[in-house]
Formats: structure tokens, sequence, C-alpha cells
């Protein structure tokens, strides 16, 4: 074995050695068997049944339905929530909608973007691009 390996295999030790006295074995198992049924699903249903979504799954699923149909070519996104979410759902929001421009509820829609409003909240004379049960894809009048 070489020395680089040795140093490689230390430090996962090590690392696995931290995690198991942070993470209580309980949560440890369930996360070795979620990660064993899900790792031949795609990325949205492995997020979609893990922890990144567990603050607010409807809007996960709202901004996973955008990131679907936003059209090529999308200038950038403003994104506006029905309730004000935590800062997970900020970097949420802009990880989701990458590499495309992403703001969360701006004083100004940037001129070109588009709006993802949640629930049934829009801009008036707002042209409708996609719809779905948890809101909509917009394009604001000017």
């Amino acid at each position: 074995m070489t020395g680089r390996r040795v140093l490689a295999a230390l430090g996962a030790g090590l690392l696995g050695g931290l995690l198991l006295l942070r993470i209580p074995l309980g949560e440890l198992r369930r996360r070795i068997e979620f990660v064993s049924r899900y790792a031949a699903r795609e990325p949205a249903v492995r997020r979609l049944g893990g922890s990144s979504a567990d603050f607010d799954r409807p809007y996960f699923i709202l901004l996973e339905w955008a990131r679907r149909v936003l059209p090529p070519g999308t200038a950038g996104v403003a994104v506006f929530p029905e309730r004000k979410i935590p800062g997970k759902g900020t970097y949420l929001t802009i990880y989701m909608l990458a590499p495309i421009p992403t703001q969360v509820a701006p004083e100004r829609v940037p001129e070109g973007w588009l709006v993802l409003a949640e629930g049934s909240r829009r801009p008036p004379d707002a042209r409708v691009i996609a719809e779905t049960e948890g809101g909509a894809l917009l394009a604001p009048p000017r």
C-alpha cells in the first residue's frame, strides 16, 4: 500500500469515527438503509426522499417541476414563495435551478427574468408559461 493510500484510509477511518460520535446509531442505520434503497434512482427522487426537502416538501416539488419546464435560454428566475422560507430553502432554491441565476423574493424582477410563483398569488397581467397545482411559471408584465 502506498503512503497516499494509507493516509486516505486513516483519514476515512477518522472521519467515520467522528461521524459515529456525532450521529446516533439509529440515525446512521436509517441513512445507510436510505442510501442503499435510493442509490440507483434519479437525483431528484433521492433528494425528495432525503433531508434536503425536509423543511417543505411541496416547495421542493415546485422547484423540481420548475427546473424541468424552464424554457431553454432562461435569463434568470425570481422565486416568490407563499411564506418566508428558511436559509436552507434559499440555498436549495439556488441549487435546484443552477446554473440559471436565481433570487428569492427580490424587490424588483430583473429585466428578462421569469417568475416562479408558489400558490395562487400572481402578479397582475403576468403571462402564464406553465402551471401546476403548487404554483406557476410566469413572464412578468413589462
